[in-house]
């Protein structure tokens, strides 16, 4: 900002009549009005002696300078405030952007033990009685040990060998069963470079064939598949368990 040469510009305003005179009558106007309210400054100041203009002129100015001079502070703090503010705003937004990593971060964790969750909230859906009798297979109910338990291969065929009971006798609970033997067959190909087990997964609409699917409609023989209530499988392309359909 340019400084202002305040003794220049006092020195033009004297030197120009009309500009003095104009600064007078606004000296004058206020003299006038503190007299109103019974105040003497100047005339307490110099009892019994007349301000000349160029001193009123001259108060005037410095009182210009001390406003100025205020004004000024207060931006300068106006100024400081406005740095902190825009400051303490940054740091908001880099924290803002460090939660929203983590919250990323704990999001791709959580998304990797999600498909362990759901089949887990799957088993603990089955009614008391199916637990109970899957307890030969599902020793502990633990994530660790109830993966480690399904995913054996006596398992495997223990849990499809209880699915097909369930079938036999129409529990919904079938349709459970299946969705666990998927899961663990999926785990236990993992073990392997060349998947050891291939579902068989028949389609709601397909044509029914005896050779890879079972009815358990009774006394009913059925042209297309309206539903699947157990997947088969085979092992090393061996043919093991016919899926179950209706």
């Amino acid at each position: 900002m340019t400084k202002i040469d305040l003794e220049s510009v006092r020195q033009f305003i004297l030197s120009d009549e009309e500009i003095k005179e104009y600064f007078l009558s606004l000296t004058r106007k206020e003299n006038s009005g503190r007299s109103a309210y019974g105040n003497r400054e100047f005339s307490d100041k110099i009892p019994g002696q007349q301000v000349s203009p160029e001193n009123e002129l001259e108060n005037f100015t410095r009182s210009a300078e001390s406003e100025n001079a205020v004004l000024r502070k207060e931006l300068k703090a106006a100024q400081e405030q406005i740095a902190a503010l825009k400051n303490e705003c940054n740091s908001l937004h880099r924290a803002a952007a460090q939660a929203e990593n983590q919250k990323n971060a704990a999001l791709e964790q959580l998304a990797v033990f999600e498909p362990i969750c759901s089949i887990m909230e799957i088993y603990n859906s089955l009614d008391e009685k199916s637990k109970a009798a899957t307890k030969n297979i599902f020793r502990t109910v633990t994530p660790d040990g109830f993966i480690s338990c399904g995913v054996q291969k006596d398992s495997l065929a223990n849990l499809w060998d209880y699915g097909r009971t369930l079938a036999a006798y129409g529990s919904e609970d079938c349709l459970k069963i299946n969705q666990l033997f998927g899961y663990f067959v999926s785990l236990y190909n993992l073990t392997f470079e060349q998947p050891v087990y291939m579902l068989i997964e028949p389609h709601t609409g397909d044509r029914f064939d005896e050779d890879v699917h079972v009815c358990m409609t009774r006394g009913k023989r059925i042209a297309v598949v309206s539903g699947v209530l157990l997947r088969g499988y085979r092992i090393n392309g061996k043919t093991v368990n016919k899926a179950l359909v209706k």
